[in-house]
């Protein structure tokens, strides 16, 4: 087992150090130099949701009510009542308790807790409620990039620039991103409300989009979505809600879903499809985390010791390692499938989770680096594993290789920013041809891109198993690489009431 110790002195890749001559040090590269657009999301002028929507100052406390009423359902009125009486308990406050009864029945899932503290804690995201870049994901097939704002605003980047920027009033607290394989602009969003799923077409851009671009996968029991995951065909996308112990799988073609139920109190946190579609990752928000098998869709039950819960997980590209580690122990743990019994008929059979790095704090270069994640992400040739820490504001590489021994790691570089940023969000852009290319959204907002340029291959490449749940058949300038996007430039917003 490797571990942060391994970095020799001098290998810290601050990012800083113009002159440095190691051949490890990873030096900033404008996005030019790489044929990628130069992206900065800033919250200020027009790009302050408040002026958006119209203001609801003017209407009286009855029309709030009758318009939540009207606009959502009874329950959504009911709660809107009781905020009133509890910023007002002398107005009418004898029906606090009659109000209180009746939200007991409320199928309406809520937060045990501040939203801000809550998701904070939960999300893989560093520091969720304060920094400026929320989420993060690629497209599978092409080169686009959806990055989400603090403010609630899609933008959607592709070579040229920018393409779309997604904004609706009700698409409030997002937590999740997953681009649909096999299409070139369907974007689900996962919020406070449910799922909301784009499609942004560019057959005609003079045509301004309207909301039948949009597919909303709501129910009151699945709020505040932080899982979010297709299948490689892009007809089944699951999804995980830290207010639900159900997962549910949805039929985006005939707009359907399925629950996934298991005997569990705890409430679920992420979700994530293998590669080869074989099985499902999912983690509660508790001490137990569980692997599906999608053949008929039964789970395999693992407990954590010392009442911890999984933090981050990852896949590898060939869908025969999965990496995981958990918020109170600072290792990252591989589930080695070549070497497991999962799914193959045995009971009582020993579970084993080999740990391949410990990432404990250690002082390299005069900076703490390491502690407990916040998240990490492999790179589709599992040739590089990129690790966020929660108080550390350093990134970390190790370079990987699956083997006979489950997973070799070595220490490759560690990647420090500004004085005025952290790491809060990492995605590898999985088309990318000459290596990996790690993708940075800094907390101030700056996206950046770090190459990593090698010339192996893959070892292993997955296959495609369909479903049938429903039935239903870096110091190197890297220039004038082709685009895999032939989207216009055109600028499309999306500012629906």
């Amino acid at each position: 087992m490797c571990s942060l110790r391994d970095f020799p002195e001098l290998r810290d890749c601050s990012l800083t150090d113009k002159n440095a001559s190691m051949a490890l040090v990873i030096k900033r590269v404008k996005p030019e130099a790489i044929n990628y657009p130069n992206i900065v999301i800033q919250l200020k002028g027009d790009q302050n949701p408040e002026p958006l929507f119209l203001p609801t100052s003017g209407l009286t406390t009855f029309q709030q009510i009758l318009s939540k009423f009207s606009e959502e359902n009874f329950w959504t009125a009911c709660d809107e009542l009781s905020k009133y009486f509890k910023r007002n308990p002398c107005n009418l406050s004898v029906l606090m308790y009659p109000l209180g009864l009746i939200m007991k029945f409320s199928p309406r899932a809520s937060l045990k807790g501040s939203e801000n503290l809550v998701l904070t804690d939960i999300s893989r995201t560093k520091l969720w409620s304060s920094s400026v870049v929320r989420c993060m994901a690629w497209h599978p097939q092409v080169t686009k990039l959806a990055i989400v704002s603090s403010h609630d605003i899609v933008y959607v980047y592709n070579r040229k620039g920018s393409e779309a920027k997604i904004k609706r009033k009700s698409q409030s607290a997002i937590l999740s991103l997953a681009w649909r394989p096999l299409s070139i602009g369907t974007l689900a969003v996962g919020c406070e409300k449910g799922i909301f799923i784009w499609t942004i077409e560019f057959s005609n851009i003079h045509v301004r989009p309207t909301v039948n671009n949009v597919c909303k996968f709501v129910r009151d029991d699945h709020r505040y979505i932080t899982g979010l995951s297709w299948n490689k065909m892009g007809d089944l996308l699951i999804s995980s809600a830290v207010t639900s112990k159900t997962m549910y799988i949805w039929n985006y073609p005939l707009e359907t879903c399925v629950p996934l139920r298991s005997i569990s109190s705890d409430t679920l946190n992420f979700v994530h499809w293998s590669p080869d579609n074989t099985k499902v990752f999912s983690c509660s928000t508790n001490e137990t985390f569980r692997i599906w098998s999608t053949d008929n869709w039964t789970s395999d039950k693992w407990s954590l010791n010392n009442r911890s819960r999984v933090q981050c997980a990852c896949w590898s590209p060939c869908s025969l390692v999965l990496l995981f580690a958990t918020d109170s122990c600072s290792v990252i743990n591989a589930i080695d499938f070549r070497k497991s019994d999962v799914f193959n008929g045995s009971r009582n059979y020993k579970k084993v989770a080999w740990p391949i790095i410990d990432i404990k704090s250690e002082c390299i270069n005069d900076k703490v680096i390491g502690g407990t994640l916040s998240d990490m992400c492999w790179d589709q040739n599992a040739q590089r594993l990129a690790i966020t820490f929660k108080n550390s504001g350093s990134l970390v590489v190790f370079q990987t290789a699956i083997s006979d021994a489950v997973v070799d790691c070595i220490p490759f570089c560690i990647i420090q920013g500004r004085l005025d940023e952290e790491p809060s969000a990492i995605a590898f852009q999985p088309t990318y041809e000459k290596g990996s290319l790690l993708t940075i959204g800094w907390s101030n907002g700056n996206i950046e891109y770090v190459p990593f340029e090698y010339t192996s291959k893959p070892k292993h490449e997955p296959e495609i198993f369909g479903t049938n749940l429903f039935g239903v058949n870096n110091n190197k300038s890297i220039s004038g690489l082709p685009s895999m996007s032939t989207t216009t430039n055109s600028l499309i917003e999306y500012l629906l009431n």
